[in-house]
């Protein structure tokens, strides 16, 4: 195993420098050096091809913000102070500490500045084959349409995940004036930017036919069509997962999700890992033994005979014997996709509401080999996105269809729910937890905070990393209790 292995992402074509107020300044690039270096074709080529591994790496960080999004939504447990994972777990909640001197500072930091980087380099690849109008061609074969079409997608996925996971941000195309002053925008409009760029690909791959090179996205034949459909998946998500609360979540167009998730994808988009260059440290440190458990609020969702929540020493001695074969009521997953463990290794004095008696076991190939595909996402999580959207048209006989067919029946053994408002919305909250538990980094983060099920307190967003804000002469802030809107940078909500 790679352990606390740190994969540093060099953007060789931009670094973002933050300086004045409000404003962000971005390294010229139009010098004689970098003009010269990319005026091969095949230079701006291989660039491309290593953007989506590059986004990638990013999210599935261990120095990101991965394993602390996953501890706040009480979807795992977690007591070690890595990755902020404790501090964003303490009960009752605690504010952000946004300050550059922060032990974990480099948490918020890292994703922030590796999105960018990402973001930097799929925007130059596209200022040389869109606006610089190079043609990139190999043995004959205009490859352009497909460099452009993976640079549109991997603007969509880094603005997008700034969008997600942060509360504003700098928005940048191949189309923006780096000499001029950059404003930072609201998180809606970094997701509209980022739609609006996932649109750019679909359009491309709708009037062109192509195949990605295998090295750039390993153990998936990526025609053109895949691609599509990738784009279609990931727009449909940022629109579904953006809210920050209820209110902003039944305002969000459905009709829109519906379209983008009915043309999303049909298989899982799964990289295969090498343990080289393509790694999952968030699937490693959220699995692997003595690290990560699940918490008890999803084990209890599979078998209610367990408790919720974990409150004392004296939990151990009223536990049910574990499920290891099918009872009606109870999710064969429980055995299928969980460990039941005897002990745990979390410190008492941190909190015992850290504890629990399962751990997804559902990665142990990876664990074991570090070369098997690993979900990033899965045709589930679409199939998902697209029973919400028919609920919201609503269409509940169609969208209790897409449940019934889908894996809480195929996988779990459960019995097949009624098209009511009141069963659609409870399975596909409960299959976002369940089915895709540890899969899409930040998803059950999100899926709590648009239904108000953050634990009171949480923060719904990160802010600029304080490192940013100081070197940019802006005021720093943070979220947690008392600090920002409560309800839209902090929860005001909680699932107990």
């Amino acid at each position: 195993m790679k352990t606390l292995r740190y994969f540093l992402l060099f953007s060789i074509v931009a670094a973002f420098l933050f300086t004045s107020c409000e404003s962000l300044e971005v390294e010229n690039l139009n010098d004689p050096d970098f003009e010269t270096a990319f005026s091969n074709p095949s230079d701006v080529k291989g660039v491309a091809g290593s953007l989506i591994n590059t986004w990638y790496m990013t999210v599935q960080a261990y120095n990101g913000v991965a394993l602390g999004l996953w501890v706040a939504a009480d979807a795992g447990t977690c007591s070690w102070g890595n990755a902020g994972m404790r501090d964003l777990s303490y009960e009752p909640r605690i504010a952000w500490d946004n300050t550059p001197a922060y032990s974990n500072a480099n948490v918020t930091e890292t994703t922030y500045k590796w999105l960018y980087a990402g973001l930097a380099s799929a925007n130059e690849v596209l200022g040389k084959v869109v606006v610089g109008d190079m043609v990139i061609e190999t043995d004959g074969v205009d490859e352009t349409p497909m460099v452009a079409a993976v640079a549109h997608l991997a603007q969509g996925l880094n603005l997008g995940y700034i969008g997600l996971m942060y509360d504003k941000g700098f928005i940048t195309t191949e189309n923006t004036d780096l000499t001029q002053t950059l404003e930072v925008y609201p998180w809606n409009q970094v997701i509209d930017t980022a739609v609006m760029c996932l649109d750019k690909c679909i359009a491309i791959c709708a009037t062109n036919t192509f195949t990605l090179p295998g090295s750039w996205i390993p153990g998936i034949n990526m025609t053109n069509v895949r691609v599509s459909e990738l784009a279609n998946t990931v727009a449909a998500l940022l629109l579904s997962y953006s809210p920050r609360n209820k209110a902003q979540n039944d305002a969000v167009n459905w009709g829109k999700v519906l379209s983008y998730a009915n043309k999303g994808l049909t298989y899982d988009f799964a990289p295969v890992m090498d343990d080289i260059s393509w790694y999952t440290l968030y699937h490693t440190y959220a699995h692997y033994g003595g690290w990560g458990q699940t918490d008890m609020r999803l084990v209890n969702m599979m078998d209610s005979r367990f408790p919720a929540r974990w409150t004392d020493a004296g939990t151990w001695d009223v536990l049910p014997e574990p499920t290891t074969a099918h009872v009606d009521g109870i999710d064969d997953r429980i055995f299928t996709d969980f460990e039941f463990l005897e002990t745990c290794p979390f410190r008492v004095e941190r909190g015992y509401y850290h504890f629990s008696c399962y751990r997804s076991q559902r990665f142990d190939d990876m664990l074991s080999t570090w070369t098997t595909p690993e979900e990033g996402f899965a045709k589930a999580e679409n199939d998902l996105l697209k029973a919400e959207a028919l609920m919201h048209q609503p269409d509940l006989t169609g969208a209790a269809a897409v449940i019934n067919a889908g894996t809480r029946v195929t996988r779990g053994g459960l019995a097949p729910i009624a098209a009511t408002a009141a069963e659609v919305e409870a399975a596909i909250f409960y299959e976002r937890h369940i089915e895709l538990h540890g899969t899409n980094p930040g998803l059950e983060f999100f899926v709590m905070r648009k239904a108000n099920k953050l634990q009171a307190g949480t923060p719904l967003h990160f802010p600029i990393p304080g490192q940013q804000l100081e070197v940019n002469q802006m005021e720093n802030y943070t979220f947690g209790p008392g600090k920002g809107v409560a309800g839209e940078d902090y929860s005001s909500g909680g699932w107990f």
